[in-house]
């Protein structure tokens, strides 16, 4: 069908029926059902042949297994190696070890987002190891899941998009490329594009400087405040009902009592240290030339690095069970046992890729991106870009994509318009992106951070909706100014201004929920 209005139905009617019911995979049916049926004029067997074709390729594609059936193991490697640390007993000591070293709530708030600037390279594994670590700690100081979520979230997919040497970076260069070869321009290079833009990529970095004060002033607003209370004054770290928690392991498995720190700490550091070597050795191996770190980031395969780094995660700690004497029965249950506990999570992921290929077959973002037009005072463009890149990014979970679909359009309207907005333009494209990678449930890397901090995505979602619109409030704020003055600077004292500004009043307006004590058992079974 021609992109149009009734494009937006299948997503509209996914994230309502998510919100209104909180069952994901229901939600994540209708849509892909709806689009389908939309995008073949309502023929039955043609769309069954469509989603049969797309399912397909998910899994195997150009002659080769693709990076989605690696993440979808991968995700079930993850709930057996943290199921086997747990029964090693590696969990209890880190945890135990943790509490002597991390004191309080601000340090413990800490350690993920700490983690989230060092794991710069690659999303999916920031948001899936640093989840599943920091745990350890947030749930003995009484963190909800739902604001560990947040931090992982929020220094993920906004880290990676500023730093220089991240495979993303090398993508949004190659893109800007081809445009400035595509369209005459000399000026710059794709790379010094990206670099130059970096300032004007107004929501990563307030998403960033926000994630500092939450976790210092301790501001708890909208859903999230009853999810800290309930941790605070229940030791219930998780959410009420809704099923097992993805990647929990089961309390009911028999634990070592001779556990120790390094239970948890070599197999992590395997599966890390594997990982990083891989995605060098790989990157080196297929670059052709000057090895250079952009050639090894642009060649490399993080995804198949990760399978591998799991793989020998796991392999590694059920050794090291099998090696102390557990017996095997008991090795085995473990394994099945975090094997189902990751299976709603994989499939509500598998959902997610159908839903995001059929929202691009609909042409959503093409709608979208057509409804910005030239007649547009010059000062909005900044603000409406944000804005526009913020709704396909939503719509349709992708923020590769978005880039992918947008930046070529803006750069024929702001060398049409003003050429001198062409560089802050792009920085609210990658901005407005990764705005809406934060707020959509079809985003894969908003599902993985869910994963990987152990809470449901629907939680994730609503819980963390509010803290990711006042960094986009405060990014339009910003890029008006920006607009008006074209001064990208003043853009972004403007935007964190605004930030500031959000924060004083969120202090004055909600008290922060009562300071906890560490506690041995932070799941309230």
């Amino acid at each position: 069908m021609e992109p149009s209005a009734l494009s937006l139905l299948p997503p509209v009617v996914l994230i309502a029926l998510a919100i209104l019911t909180r069952r994901i995979l229901l939600s994540l049916g209708v849509g892909i059902a709806l689009g389908a049926l939309l995008s073949n004029q309502w023929d039955v067997p043609a769309s069954a042949r469509m989603l049969a074709g797309i399912a397909g390729e998910i899994f195997y594609a150009e002659g080769e297994v693709s990076e989605e059936a690696y993440i979808l193991v991968f995700v079930v490697m993850l709930g057996v190696l943290t199921t086997f640390i747990f029964v090693s007993g590696g969990l209890r000591a880190f945890a135990e070890a943790a509490v002597r070293k991390v004191r309080t709530r601000f340090q413990a708030q800490l350690v993920p987002i700490v983690l989230g600037i060092i794991i710069f390279f690659d999303d999916a594994f920031s948001s899936l190891v640093g989840g599943n670590v920091s745990r350890t700690i947030t749930d003995r100081h009484r963190i909800s899941r739902a604001k560990l979520s947040y931090f992982v979230d929020s220094t993920a997919a906004p880290v990676i998009v500023l730093t220089p040497i991240s495979g993303w970076a090398v993508f949004i260069a190659t893109t800007m490329t081809a445009i400035f070869a595509d369209n005459g321009v000399t000026t710059y290079t794709g790379y010094q594009a990206y670099l130059f833009s970096v300032p004007a990529n107004l929501y990563a970095i307030t998403a960033i400087l926000f994630v500092f004060a939450v976790a210092y002033f301790r501001l708890d607003i909208g859903p999230m405040r009853r999810w800290e209370r309930r941790a605070v004054n229940d030791g219930v770290v998780t959410g009420p009902g809704d099923g097992p928690v993805p990647g929990e392991a089961d309390r009911n498995l028999a634990v070592r009592d001779d556990g120790k720190v390094a239970d948890l700490v070599v197999p992590v550091l395997t599966l890390i240290g594997v990982t990083v070597v891989g995605t060098v050795w790989i990157g080196v191996a297929e670059t052709d030339g000057a090895v250079t770190p952009a050639q090894i980031l642009a060649n490399t395969n993080v995804i198949l690095a990760l399978f591998f780094g799991g793989l020998l995660a796991v392999l590694l700690a059920g050794a090291r069970l099998l090696m102390r004497r557990t017996p095997a029965g008991q090795v085995g249950r473990a394994g099945l046992s975090g094997i189902r506990s990751m299976l709603m999570a994989a499939a509500v992921l598998f959902c997610a890729w159908v839903t995001a290929e059929i929202m691009s077959e609909l042409g959503i973002g093409e709608y979208l991106a057509g409804l910005i037009g030239g007649g547009l005072a010059t000062a909005l463009l900044p603000a409406l870009v944000f804005v526009m890149a913020s709704c396909i990014s939503f719509s349709i979970g992708s923020t590769f994509g978005t880039f992918g679909l947008l930046l070529p359009i803006v750069a024929e309207i702001a060398l049409s318009v003003s050429p001198g907005l062409l560089i802050p333009m792009f920085g609210a494209v990658l901005a407005g992106a990764i705005f809406g990678d934060h707020t959509s449930p079809l985003s894969d890397t908003t599902i993985l951070a869910s994963i990987g901090s152990g809470i449901h995505l629907i939680d994730h979602v609503t819980t963390q909706l509010p803290y990711a619109l006042v960094c986009g409030v405060a990014s339009v704020v910003g890029y008006v100014i920006l607009g008006l003055t074209g001064n990208v600077v003043l853009g972004l004292l403007a935007a964190v201004a605004a930030l500031a500004v959000f924060v004083f009043l969120l202090r004055s307006l909600s008290r922060p929920v009562t300071e906890a004590v560490a506690t041995p058992d932070p799941h309230g079974t």
